[in-house]
């Protein structure tokens, strides 16, 4: 009988080839490459967006905080005091109130309230320098009569005069404004119950700051130092004022620009802002390594003057 030889059992083998480790480990350099690529691709367009919105957001913030002040200017009272290409001067209203009652040498003003009956607003502490301006109605034209305010105090809380604001109980509690002025208007009793607006005066420029960058800034006046304290950033950086980053037109009521610097600040009847500025980076299409400069973009505003008479 003849019996079949027995084969041994077949071994799974272990392990792999050198050449399977190659082509896994180009395969895999392959992937990583392409995975790095669109990972820097990716981050050169957030950085591009990121850029583009930071810029954006300069254009807005200085187009937004500009007009503000321009908007509550009275022409006719000379409030801009100078006006320039690159440059505007003018008396800021810093608070409005009516008044509420009378001193000996000027007025005690109305309380700031919440609610809806607000009858004053403070956008700082006032100060011996600034300007009161008393509205004054007459026959023929309305006016704002100016008073320099020489010391400013805090006069007991209490019901305003017959003539002014009716205050609520809550409002009776609140802390009152008084303002001394340097030569006082003969009956000081009849401005009872008028609007007052205080002017501080203000100046809006683009200047280099310390790190290169051009800005457009505002400086106030320091009455005590008779003199314009450090101007302070509003908004930025811009382009140069060689090329454009912040420049003032001014126009008369036909539309015409009036030429620099305005002799007359009553001739101005609107104002073009133009605002210039450029992205942080060079921009880069579309995400590629090749780049087409910094991006530049402009915003322009017009303000319309308002208290031409």
């Amino acid at each position: 009988m003849l019996i079949a030889p027995r084969h041994a059992p077949h071994r799974a083998r272990l392990g792999i080839s050198i050449i399977e480790v190659l082509v896994a480990m180009v395969v895999g350099g392959v992937v990583l490459a392409l995975i790095t690529m669109i990972a820097v691709r990716q981050q050169r367009l957030f950085t591009d967006l990121t850029d583009g919105v930071a810029l954006s957001g300069q254009l807005r913030e200085a187009a937004t905080i500009l007009p503000i002040d321009l908007r509550g200017v009275s022409v006719a009272a000379r409030d801009i005091r100078e006006a320039r290409d690159t440059s505007v001067e003018l008396r800021g209203t810093i608070a409005s109130a009516l008044v509420c009652d009378t001193l000996a040498n000027g007025f005690v003003l109305a309380p700031t309230s919440d609610g809806a009956s607000a009858y004053a607003s403070y956008l700082t502490t006032l100060d011996a320098g600034d300007t009161a301006w008393l509205y004054t109605p007459t026959d023929s034209i309305d006016d704002w009569q100016p008073f320099a305010i020489a010391s400013v105090g805090t006069p007991p809380s209490r019901q305003c005069a017959s003539r002014g604001p009716h205050l609520s109980n809550d409002e009776r509690a609140l802390p009152r404004v008084s303002i001394a002025l340097a030569a006082p208007p003969s009956s000081l009793g009849s401005a009872i119950g008028r609007p007052l607006r205080i002017t501080r005066p203000a100046r809006y420029s683009l200047y280099r700051a310390s790190d290169g960058g051009w800005y457009v800034g505002e400086k106030d006046w320091n009455a005590a130092a008779a003199r314009f304290n450090t101007i302070q950033p509003v908004s930025g950086p811009f382009l140069s004022p060689a090329l454009g980053g912040l420049t003032f037109t001014y126009l008369d009521t036909t539309g015409a620009s009036i030429s620099l610097p305005v002799a007359d600040t009553r001739t101005i009847a609107s104002i073009r802002i133009s605002l210039r500025g450029q992205t942080k980076n060079l921009t880069r299409v579309l995400g590629s390594a090749a780049t087409t400069g910094k991006r530049v973009d402009t915003a322009t505003i017009n303000v319309l003057m308002h208290n031409r008479r």
